[in-house]
Formats: structure tokens, C-alpha cells, sequence
């Protein structure tokens, strides 16, 4: 008979160390080694902390100390001691905490890596140009500065060059992450799904075998797919959050059918998703052909403006029934219909411009010739910046930073799609250009909605671009430093890029020698002081959203309640937004508390993270909105910087708001809060005795510092 006996290992002691994962350079973490004793009897226990250049110690140590970076702790038998250390981290990026414990039983060590960031507010500048080579040139140079602007916290700039022959390899580069936005409703969680589609079309149009490419398309397709039918409600229909919500929406299910229609050849769509979204959104058209909304309005340009019925609204659900034709010949009297409303809408000249380039390209997917009358008008009411036509919306004109609406990305996509279905590639260049200048760092624009058709519009014309027959090379030079880049059959789709010094203002001269065209991006970061954003942001008149913070001490000082109001201004042409996030940062060591019931009639969802909340809301009109967060410390932060909230819509960022906020007390909190009088708890520093008789009783051996050390533990 065999017989198993279980062999059980612990350790004597164990280490773990309070410390958050991120922390503002200039604040004061007071580090909490705690040392848990598994023995029967109580252990005195030697606490160092590795010196680093990348931090400093905020307290003088003990006098007359051996070790100037330890602590010395006792520790019960069964029970835990903590050992205390204020540091201040000096340098930027990921910072090592090493620890090491030893007794004279046992002794143990971790380590722990803390991501230091500037203060100040992060800023970026992004600005793309479409480097091309004239036929009949062999060189060309242009120039492209940058200068920061006053009070720029020291060593928070960087900035990177790029460089691909492809038009989609600033998109394709970044594939998972196009946009910084939040992900979680059922719109968002389409930005992975969509944009896959495109490149694996691309590929297959422009015949490219790149399998790893393929790979990672179709993982994130199954991924988004997967997701996606959890916003799918029982009706066939979808919504932001699904069967949470009190109906599905029209423009939303017209979205998702749309996007896995187009991705059918690709993965295993069920065909129930499909016929009971169809089925759904059949029945929300009228007899007139139009297709209204009975879900909240997330998208506030299909209202309209100046239309006279849901007319963006019907081209956008035509555009999704058009991606298939079983359903265009099985609907075909819904789809005449449709295409009837929008071409009577269209003659009788009464429309918006947004609504008019969606019509323009739904027009061209069902043949009708007045989608050549649409993009006529189109022309007519263009204005020309740059030698580019460009349309307003509802979203109004640029704001101070210099971003456009995104309806306007939508506009132009829109009309190449209806170009290159037309087969008039010529008449499009124009817009692929613009459009190709306008994407952000990560290689996508501003929302998931500009984005997915943007990047749609770029792929087809991209894959008749010619761009294998690129032969350039590309000389990147600044009074600092110099890059040459070579683009090639070989090599057209890489994505090439360099880092750059950015310490004084950006000065480069773009020198091309060949053939063909490219794509290039100078992408630049830093952060400005708090005054410094805070008086800019004071002059800025053109905010959509009034945001109002206070965060008000507990009695404790480990508690805090955050009071959040916004509301749209007044200013605004709209009486109310579409879906809206507010994005709140939190101040280090204080997260929202876990026991928190964040309440308010138009908070849809709330999603946390270590440094910040963001908050779903339904909408904002002119009335002020306010919301309690309750937060409660878990690191023990001193110096505590400010933080900064958001709060944009979602379908249109360029409507923003931003501040900072800190409460009363924080900022002038130093380390000794937590340690006691005199701050003795945490005052570095030991002194070490060796005597034969101890060293008889208590010797042993322990790796410092690379250094094998005897040390004796002198009661």
C-alpha cells in the first residue's frame, strides 16, 4: 500500500510593501515594508531599503547610525511590524524599490517598480503630412517646428518621428489601441472590431499575404464579436448597454448589422444575430421610407440640423442593409423605399451637410444618380481650406487646441466612400490626403465613429494607391540629431520611427529623394505647469461644459468626498449632448471607496482604475449635473499634486472641459503625518554593536548590496 504525504513549506517571515503603482514626481510616498512573523516566538527583523539615484530619502537618518537606509523592527510571534520609509522619487519613468529583511532566522527581499510621472497636465502635439514625390522631381524638402510653449515642466518633453509608405500603417501599427477613449458600451467595443475588417480586406484587395498581420485582425474580431453580443438584447436589437436599457437603438443595431455584415467572409457570424437585427430595424421604418429612433439619441448629428425628417439617420441604416445582398434582394421594396425617401430629400435641397455626405455615399452603394447630384450640391456648399473641401456641422469650428469635429473626419470619409464607389479614385485624392493628415499619435481620430469609417475610406483607396512601387529615401535632420529612413518595395507597409531630442524647441527639415509618397508624423509630449494651465485654460472661452470640483478633507484625513457639477453652457448651439464621459483623476493614494454607490438619474456606468473613474452619462443639457464620489486612502502619499478631470462628448470631443482640483489640507501634508512625533516612526538609520557573545548567539549572513555582511542583532 502506498501512502502520499503532503510536504507543506513556509517561510519564517514574509515581506510585503505598501506602494501605489503610479506616483507624480515631487510628491512623498511613505513606503510600508510590513514583516508577517509565522514562528512561535517574536523576531527582531532588519529592514534596509536599497539606495537609488532615482529616489532620495525625505528624512535625516538617526544619529551616530551604521546603516543609514534600515530600520530595525520586532515582530510578534503569529503577528506583523511594519518598518516606514519617506521617500521622494527624483527621476521620470519606472523607478526600482529593492528590499531586503533579514533575522536571525530567516530572511527575505522583493522588489517593487512605481511609474513616476511629471507634474503638471499632459499636453501632446501631433501633426501628419503626405510627403509626394512630383513625377518629374528627384528631390524635395519641406520644414516642420515646433516651439513649447512658456512654463513647461523640465523633462517631460519627448517627442518621435514616423515614417511608412502605407497609408493605413500609422492605423495598422496601433491596431488595438486607436483611440484613448474609454471602451465600455456597446459602440465603443466596436473600435477593435471594425478596423480589423478593413485591413483584412485590404490585404486580400491589394493581394498581401501577411498571415501575422491576419492573425491579430481576426483575434481582435473574435474578441469584439464575442463582446459584442452582450449589448445585444432580446428583441435582436442592440443598445449602449444592452437589456439595461429601455429599448434598443436604431442608429446603434444599424451600426453593429453594418460592421458584421462586413465582416462575414471573415469569422462565423451567427445568422440569428443577423435576421433579428434586420427584423428589428425593419420595423422602425415609416411609409415614407424614413427610419426613425426609438432608443435615446447617442449620436447628436443624426439629428439633423436643418432636415425636415430622420434623413442621416436613413442613410446610415440603408448603408448597413447594402453590405449584404441576400438582405438587399429579400428587403428589396424596404431598401427602394429607403433610397426613394433619400433621393426626394436630396432634389429638395433642404438637408444638412452631414446628412448629405451620408446620403452621397448611400446613394452610390444602391447606383442612384443622384448621388452624383449629392456630391454636386456637396461641392457647391464646400468651403476650400488648403485646396481641401470641407463642410460645417452642428459641432461648429475648430477649437482652441486646434482639433477638428469629428463630424467633419465623418463628412470627408464619407464622400471618398461614395468616390471610390463611384470609381472616380481622382475625384477622392484630395480627401485620402486630408484624411491621412488628420489621424492622431495612436494612428486613429478623435471617436470610434470617425475612426471606423475613416479608416474604412483610407483601406479602399488604399488598396489601389500603387504604393509597392515607392522608392524613397528620407532624410529626417534637426540642429540635434538627423535619421535617414529608406522606403521600398520591401518595406513600404513598416512602421519606421525615432525617437528625437526634445529639450529645446523642434526645428526639421524633411528632405525626400526618389519615387512615390509617404506618410509622416511628428508626434510630441510634455506636461505644463498647473498655474500655467489653469490661467490658459481661464482664457479659453469656447468650453462646451462648465466643470465644476471640490473635494472636500474628512475629519480623519483618510476620507475625502468628491463633489463633481457639470453642465453644457449656455453658449452652445444644441440644447443636449449625446453620451457623455467625465472623466475624473484621482489624487494619489485616495481611490473611490469600495464600498461606494456612485447614484445620479444619468450615470449610465462606472468604470474604475487605479488613478481615475470614469463615469457613462446618458447626456447634459443646460442644467447642472452634480455627483458625490467618496474616497478613501490606501497609501500613505504626502505632497499630494493635483489632479485633473475631464468631461467631453463622447461623439463629438471637441465639446470639452478640463480642470484640476486638490483639496485644502493635501498639499501642504508632508511625510511626518504619518510618522509619529518628531517622526521617529520612520526615521531612517541603525546602529550595529558586534560583540563575540552575541555573534555566537545571533550570527548569520545576508546579501546587501552585492556585500556579504555579519551583523549581529544587539538587544
Amino acid at each position: 500500500m502506498l501512502f502520499h504525504r503532503q510536504l507543506t513549506v513556509s517561510k519564517d517571515f514574509s515581506l510585503s510593501l505598501g506602494a501605489p503603482s503610479l506616483l507624480i514626481r515631487g510628491e512623498e510616498i511613505v513606503l510600508e515594508v510590513k514583516i508577517i512573523n509565522h514562528l512561535e516566538q517574536e523576531m527582531d527583523v532588519i529592514v534596509l531599503l536599497a539606495q537609488s539615484k532615482s529616489f532620495e530619502f525625505v528624512l535625516t537618518h538617526r544619529k551616530d547610525a551604521s546603516v543609514i537606509n534600515a530600520q530595525k523592527v520586532t515582530v510578534e510571534s503569529h503577528g506583523s511590524a511594519s518598518a516606514l520609509f519617506p521617500v521622494r522619487p527624483l527621476a521620470l519613468g519606472e523607478v526600482e524599490i529593492s528590499v531586503d529583511a533579514v533575522s536571525a532566522e530567516a530572511s527575505d527581499s522583493l522588489v517593487w517598480r512605481v511609474m513616476v510621472k511629471p507634474e503638471g497636465v499632459e499636453q501632446y502635439f501631433s501633426q501628419t503630412l503626405f510627403l509626394e514625390m512630383e513625377p518629374e522631381k528627384r528631390n524635395k524638402s519641406t520644414a516642420l517646428s515646433f516651439s513649447f510653449p512658456p512654463n513647461v515642466v523640465p523633462g517631460s518633453q519627448r517627442a518621435r518621428v514616423v515614417l511608412a509608405g502605407d497609408i493605413l500603417a500609422l492605423s495598422i501599427n496601433n491596431l488595438g489601441s486607436l483611440v484613448q477613449l474609454p471602451l465600455g458600451c456597446g459602440e465603443q467595443n466596436m473600435i477593435h472590431f471594425a478596423p480589423s475588417v478593413y485591413v483584412i480586406q485590404y490585404l486580400d484587395t491589394s493581394n498581401q499575404d501577411d498571415q501575422e498581420l491576419r492573425r491579430k485582425a481576426l483575434a481582435y474580431m473574435m474578441e469584439g464579436y464575442q463582446k459584442q453580443l452582450s449589448y445585444q438584447r432580446e428583441d435582436g436589437s442592440f443598445s449602449a448597454f444592452g437589456n439595461s436599457d429601455t429599448s434598443g437603438s436604431t442608429w446603434l443595431t444599424a451600426f453593429v448589422l453594418r460592421c458584421f455584415l462586413q465582416a462575414q467572409p471573415y469569422v462565423k457570424i451567427d445568422q440569428s444575430v443577423l435576421d433579428r437585427a434586420v427584423s428589428w430595424l425593419l420595423k422602425r421604418q415609416g411609409p415614407q421610407g424614413e427610419f426613425s429612433e426609438v432608443g435615446r439619441l447617442i449620436h447628436t448629428e443624426m439629428q439633423g440640423g436643418l432636415d425636415k425628417g430622420p434623413v442621416a439617420l436613413t442613410a446610415y441604416v440603408l448603408i448597413a442593409l447594402m453590405q449584404d445582398e441576400i438582405y438587399t434582394e429579400i428587403h428589396e421594396a424596404s431598401v427602394f423605399l429607403a433610397r426613394k425617401y433619400l433621393e426626394d430629400k436630396v432634389s429638395s435641397e433642404v438637408i444638412s451637410n452631414y446628412s448629405l455626405c451620408l446620403t452621397a455615399y448611400a446613394l452610390a452603394l444602391v447606383n442612384s444618380p443622384v448621388s452624383f447630384t449629392a456630391l454636386t450640391q456637396l461641392g457647391k456648399r464646400a468651403d476650400y481650406i488648403d485646396g481641401v473641401m470641407m463642410w460645417s456641422s452642428s459641432a461648429g469650428s475648430r477649437s482652441r487646441n486646434q482639433k477638428l469635429p469629428s463630424a467633419q473626419i465623418e463628412m470627408a470619409s464619407y464622400v471618398l466612400l461614395a468616390h471610390i464607389n463611384r470609381g472616380s479614385l481622382f475625384d477622392g485624392i484630395t480627401q485620402m490626403k486630408w484624411l491621412s493628415t488628420q489621424r492622431n499619435h495612436l494612428g486613429g481620430y478623435g471617436t470610434t465613429q470617425d475612426t471606423v469609417v475613416a479608416l474604412q475610406a483610407l483601406a479602399s483607396y488604399a488598396a489601389f494607391s500603387g504604393a509597392n512601387a515607392i522608392n524613397l529615401m528620407v532624410s529626417v535632420s534637426s540642429p540635434e540629431s538627423s535619421s535617414l529612413f529608406r522606403i521600398n518595395a520591401t518595406n513600404y507597409r513598416t512602421y519606421q520611427s525615432q525617437e528625437i531630442p526634445a529639450e529645446n524647441d523642434l526645428h526639421l527639415k524633411i528632405s525626400m529623394e526618389g519615387r512615390g509618397f509617404a506618410t509622416f508624423q511628428l508626434n510630441v509630449f510634455y506636461h505644463l505647469e498647473r498655474e500655467t494651465f489653469a490661467e490658459n485654460h481661464q482664457q479659453a472661452a469656447d468650453e462646451a461644459f462648465s466643470l465644476r470640483i471640490d473635494a472636500a478633507d474628512g475629519s480623519d484625513r483618510n476620507h475625502m468626498m468628491l463633489s463633481v457639477c457639470t453642465r453644457l453652457k449656455d453658449s452652445q448651439l444644441i440644447p443636449h449632448t449625446g453620451m457623455v464621459i467625465l472623466d475624473v483623476g484621482l489624487l494619489s493614494g485616495f481611490p473611490l471607496s469600495p464600498e461606494a454607490a456612485v447614484q445620479s438619474a444619468v450615470i449610465r456606468k462606472v468604470e474604475t482604475a487605479p488613478e481615475k473613474v470614469i463615469l457613462y452619462l446618458d447626456s447634459l443639457n443646460k442644467s447642472e449635473v452634480c455627483i458625490n464620489l467618496p474616497l478613501v486612502r490606501n497609501y500613505k502619499v504626502a505632497r499630494v499634486h493635483d489632479a485633473v478631470a475631464r468631461v467631453y462628448d463622447y461623439y463629438e470631443p471637441t465639446r470639452n472641459a478640463m480642470s484640476t482640483y486638490n483639496s485644502r489640507g493635501l498639499p501642504g501634508m508632508d511625510s511626518c503625518f504619518f510618522c509619529g512625533a518628531n517622526c521617529d516612526l520612520c526615521r531612517p538609520g541603525i546602529t550595529i554593536t558586534m560583540s563575540a557573545q552575541s555573534m555566537a548567539a545571533y550570527s548569520f549572513s545576508c546579501l546587501f548590496l552585492g556585500l556579504t555582511v555579519f551583523l549581529v542583532l544587539v538587544g
